[in-house]
């Protein structure tokens, strides 16, 4: 969109007209910082939720000692302040509504209203269910009791007040935010001294109104303070820049503007509140898992971007490097702010061609790094998109605001190897690694090969590396070969991988989860009533299982491969299976296992897709068989064959629910695609053999049976009996979700499931809880020795 606007005289010139060509800005936004913090707040909820259950006692207490205290406190204060927070509570409502139709807000006021409803509802519904099928722990800590007689848990005309204040918080209404602040402190102070609410409930409501604040926010979007370009034209006359047309550059994700001006073309920065809390969440999942000298510096709101781009611009220049120069910081009303550079005409490396890139241009650009590097400046956003060369052939760089001054070692050796990778996917390896060491010699180059991995690039690299890997590879072979120095290894940049946040979250719950269910089983009763016959027979066929794993495995393998050796690593996944979860040490082992013993790796890694794949094509069939024939055989008054077959379709809906959502399903396609590659031929050489096909069948059937029969002797060594088919249900049924769950050993997820399915065939809890505590102990905990030993025994026979 184009158009001219008058702007105010530069120093006492008369107003000139100004072109501005820009697109029509939104005039609603969605702030990522409000996503933040409705993300902050949900987190609190959850946390108090957690705190109330493993620490009822503090938040009771906490409760109890507000109570008593009122007994000694005068009741003409608390009285004064109940009659003052009670009729601001009154009144501000209607007074805000009022207040927002006088100002024109229509669309505000309807916010407000519908923010209001819906933090009282949820309120009423979080008291109700609270009052209600809530656990015990929940119900004692939130639910307020004065003379025998059960309060409101969580009030609701507090959330409501939270709600509507959060959804005007950006109107300038500073007293209006101070009467709420005195209702709702006044309140929760006088109720809290009464014991008509729990200390725990007055931060749900304050959390309930918060969240359904930011919530209505999101959904609607804010009126944008972003500012056009007529009013950014107007503050650069205003401060002196003799404007005469305004361009829209988009170049980055940020807004940039090019100005024309008898002092010369200017580049123009905009920033404004509309943007804060941008990228967080990336960056704190990046911090997670990546060391962060590799890592841009964050800018969460606007004063910290403003601070942050004009620090690293003055520090970049001030190391000798070329970078557009700084001009001013202008404020464009309370909400922006612009950074004015010169600006310098020129096009990106990652937009040029091989062919229009010589040598004496990437030379420059190692001179620039080299200046970066004496200075111990680092720039960390290095890449294609980040440098500029220039109509006269120089180099520039470009958005050095995630850098730092005193900057880390690494951090400088990884603005070499980001600039090295971009370099080479516009001109190719040899060139760049030619240049690279003419300039800044082979000891410096060589220090960038252990940082060439996808960790330490930028983001706008890697996107531009995928579909393109080979040039990575060919960059760190052409360095290794031209500076002559051994291939290092690569620097540990992974702090800890996704996978592995996840099984560590998930057992510190699964330990919480064994260790409540565990609380009220006495472990000397236990040892008393237990029957040792059927555990000493329990304990044989939990090893008779690892016999059945090894037959099944070397069913799918049609080389020679040693049977007790094979055996031997099925015991020691005893011991993994205790540090990653059941499925991915199954398959990393097995596949280990068989490469040692000589098999080619895909090969290796076909045979062990083919024997999963076998698993579940008859583990699957024969719990639906036997659910259906759990039926016929139950116990009297009991009818498992319904329960049984309600936890299977559970199974089979969650498991298709999870295959509608697009990562797992193209995840899914991605295993079934290599499974047709590699395991898919391997699965028809067994068919083929009916010998193999026979010790494959029997080895995954007898793995199976010895695990049913082990738990169905487990709960016979307790006193419990059930029917044997059901039984074999729920056992598969919890094997499977063990499979499935990223915990060690489906450490939590087992036991519930095994737990409930027992209780589904009518068996008491507690046994159920004592059974599955036994076969637990018999199944995963017990062979840890065995498999440790036989797996560092194996490891120093180089066998694994």
């Amino acid at each position: 969109m184009s158009e001219t606007s008058d702007a105010p005289s530069s120093r006492g010139r008369p107003p000139g007209k100004i072109r501005v060509d820009e697109p029509p800005l939104p005039r609603r936004t969605r702030r990522p910082i409000d996503g933040l913090q409705l993300l902050l707040v949900l987190t609190g909820m959850t946390a108090l939720a957690a705190l109330a259950v493993v620490a009822e006692r503090t938040l009771t207490g906490l409760t109890a000692d507000l109570a008593e205290f009122n007994q000694s406190f005068p009741s003409g204060p608390v009285q004064t302040v109940s009659f003052a927070s009670e009729l601001a509570t009154l009144a501000l409502p209607p007074a805000l509504v009022f207040i927002l139709m006088i100002r024109g807000r229509m669309r505000t006021t309807i916010e407000l209203l519908i923010a209001g409803v819906l933090a009282a509802v949820a309120a009423a519904l979080v008291s109700t269910w609270l009052q209600g099928p809530a656990p015990e722990r929940l119900h004692d800590t939130f639910v307020p009791s004065a003379g025998g007689v059960e309060g409101t848990p969580v009030p609701a005309m507090p959330a409501l007040l939270v709600a509507i204040v959060t959804v005007v918080s950006r109107l300038a209404l500073k007293r209006i935010k101070q009467v709420a602040a005195l209702a709702i402190a006044g309140s929760f102070a006088v109720w809290l001294l009464q014991g008509e609410v729990t200390v725990g409930g007055m931060l749900v409501a304050l959390g309930v109104g918060r969240a359904v604040g930011l919530l209505v926010r999101l959904v609607s979007g804010q009126p944008s303070v972003a500012p056009n370009g007529r009013k950014v034209a107007a503050v650069l006359r205003s401060n002196g820049y003799d404007i005469t047309s305004l361009t829209t550059d988009p170049v980055d994700k940020y807004r940039r503007y090019i100005a024309e001006s008898s002092q010369g073309s200017l580049g123009i920065l905009v920033l404004d509140r509309d943007e804060d809390g941008a990228g967080v969440l990336a960056r704190a999942a990046d911090q997670l898992r990546t060391r962060e000298e590799v890592l841009p510096r964050q800018m969460v709101t606007m004063r910290n971007a403003v601070n942050q781009i004009t620090l690293q611009s003055l520090a970049v220049a001030r190391a000798g490097a070329r970078t557009p120069k700084l001009r001013n910081v202008l404020r464009i009303g309370a909400d922006a702010a612009a950074i004015v550079y010169d600006h310098v005409p020129g096009r990106l490396l990652a937009n040029l061609t091989a062919d229009e890139v010589t040598d004496a241009m990437l030379e420059d650009l190692w001179r620039q790094l080299g200046r970066l590097r004496r200075n111990e400046v680092a720039h960390r956003r290095l890449s294609g998109r980040t440098i500029l060369i220039a109509d006269s052939g120089k180099v520039w760089l470009l958005d050095p605001s995630g850098g730092e001054v005193a900057a880390p070692e690494l951090a400088v050796r990884a603005d070499l190897a980001q600039a090295l990778v971009g370099t080479s996917l516009v001109v190719g390896p040899d060139r760049t690694v030619r240049t690279a060491i003419k300039v800044l010699g082979r000891d410096v180059v060589s220090a960038s090969i252990p940082l060439l991995q996808p960790v330490a690039l930028a983001r706008s690299t890697r996107r531009d590396l995928k579909g393109r890997r080979e040039v990575l590879s060919r960059l760190r072979d052409g360095l290794v070969s031209s500076t002559g120095f051994e291939a290092p290894q690569p620097i540990q940049l992974r702090r800890l991988r996704p996978l592995s946040l996840l099984t560590g979250v998930g057992a510190v719950f699964a330990v919480y989860l064994v260790g409540t269910q565990l609380s009220d089983i006495s472990f000397g009763t236990l040892w008393e009533q237990t029957d040792w016959r059927w555990l000493f027979v329990a304990i044989v066929l939990m090893f008779t299982s690892f016999l059945g794993a090894a037959l099944a495995l070397l069913g799918f393998v049609p080389e020679r491969v040693p049977f007790w050796r094979v055996v031997g690593a099925q015991v020691s996944l005893g011991f993994l299976r205790l540090v990653t979860p059941s499925t991915v040490g199954n398959v990393a082992i097995n596949i280990r296992l068989l490469t040692k013993a000589g098999v080619a790796g895909p090969l290796a890694a076909a045979s062990v897709a083919a024997n999963q794949v076998g698993n579940v094509a008859i583990t699957f069939p024969v719990i639906g068989v036997l659910g259906v024939l759990s039926g016929s055989s139950a116990a009297p008054n009991i009818d498992p064959s319904i329960n049984t077959l309600i936890i299977v379709i559970g199974v089979l809906l969650a498991a298709a629910l999870l295959a509608l959502i697009p990562p797992v399903r193209a995840r899914l396609r991605g295993l079934w695609s290599d499974f047709a590659e590699r395991g898919l031929p391997r699965l028809l050489d067994v068919m083929s053999n009916p010998r193999k096909l026979a010790v494959a069948l029997g080895g995954i059937l007898l793995q199976s049976a010895s695990l049913v029969l082990c738990f169905y002797t487990c709960l016979k060594a307790v006193g419990g009996s059930a029917n044997l088919a059901a039984m074999a249900v729920v056992q598969l049924v919890g094997n499977t979700l063990g499979m499935a769950v990223p915990t060690p050993g489906g450490l939590g997820a087992v036991e519930a499931a095994l737990t409930a399915g027992l209780s589904t065939l009518g068996v008491g809890a507690t046994t159920a809880v004592t059974a599955v505590l036994v076969f637990r102990i018999v199944s995963f905990w017990m062979p840890i020795l065995p498999g440790w030993i036989l797996w560092t025994q194996m490891q120093k026979r180089d066998l694994l």
